[in-house]
């Protein structure tokens, strides 16, 4: 959770009279009010919830932060005091727009109250993930391959054709007879950055094997040029072995909580012809790791 920037009510009369004037000055004494805007109080949540939008650079002033940020509030309220007035919180596209805003909040607002109840790891806690996870830690590597990124087949049939190519050259004219756009090049991946059981593939594979990874961007087929151990250790481990354990517990928190509510929810869907959700959407989340396989591997 980000720490949360206070003002004290004597900083906020300050800010207040110097930032807006002497009007309404004589009711800016209630204590949670900044400023007002044509009569519309600016409070010191506001102004809290502003701050934490954009977390502070090291070594800044507070006090210049916190001016700055109700500058913005104030301006931000008299552009909407003057859209209001074309009438445009009347419009489809406002109302559209504040519907997505307002579930956009209540799923952060969710996900943020499951991660409050989150443990913080201990340091044996610590210590035992790290030795679990010697790819990420004490046998941390960096490869250098080449690789051929392209967009996935269109189903998993077509995916299944890759499965016999044994080099990029291969994969590269495949794809290219497929009329499928690639760019070849030279790049790096991280045994820290790879699910576990991804990584362990990886590292048991022969020299020189091909074998394909699911990235954002699409489909990744590699191969390994050269191998680098180098160890993450010190701060940077801890901070990765916390992060990596607090993202597992929120996943299992998440999942005992929303699970079943999610999949009753989802019962009650009902689409019209033509735009119900797409088959891949309910496999099964262990899908994506099925592909991160060697590609001239018949049992994977």
């Amino acid at each position: 959770m980000k720490k949360l920037f206070l003002v004290t009510a004597a900083a906020a009369a300050a800010l207040a009279v110097s930032g807006c004037g002497q009007k309404g000055g004589d009711q800016l004494d209630k204590g949670q009010v900044v400023a007002t805007v044509d009569g519309e109080e600016v409070t010191v949540f506001e102004l809290n919830a502003e701050l934490q939008s954009a977390p502070a650079p090291a070594g800044a002033d507070r006090k210049v932060l916190e001016q700055l940020a109700l500058q913005r509030v104030i301006e931000r309220k008299i552009l909407a005091k003057i859209a209001r007035d074309e009438k445009l919180d009347k419009t489809p596209a406002y109302l559209i727009q504040q519907r997505r805003a307002n579930e956009l909040i209540l799923a952060t607002m969710l996900r943020d109250k499951i991660a409050s109840g989150v443990t913080q790891p201990t340091d044996a806690d610590i210590a035992q993930y790290q030795a679990a996870h010697p790819d990420r830690f004490a046998q941390r590597k960096v490869y250098a391959v080449e690789q051929i990124l392209f967009a996935p087949p269109s189903s998993n049939e077509k995916l299944r054709e890759f499965a016999p190519l044994k080099t990029l050259d291969q994969l590269a004219a495949k794809l290219g007879a497929d009329a499928i756009q690639f760019r070849r090049t030279n790049t790096q991946i991280d045994s820290a950055e790879l699910p576990p059981e991804i990584a362990a593939k990886i590292a048991g594979l022969p020299a020189a094997e091909m074998f394909i990874l699911p990235t954002q961007q699409g489909l990744t087929a590699n191969v390994i040029t050269s191998t680098t151990v180098q160890p993450l250790t010190g701060p940077q481990a801890r901070e990765a072995a916390v992060n990596a354990l607090r993202a597992d517990r929120f996943s299992k928190a998440a999942d005992a909580q929303l699970n079943d509510r999610i999949k009753k929810a989802r019962e009650t869907v009902k689409y019209q012809p033509g735009y119900s959700a797409p088959a891949q959407a309910s496999a099964p989340a262990a899908a994506p790791a099925e592909r991160a396989a060697p590609a001239g591997n018949s049992s994977q």
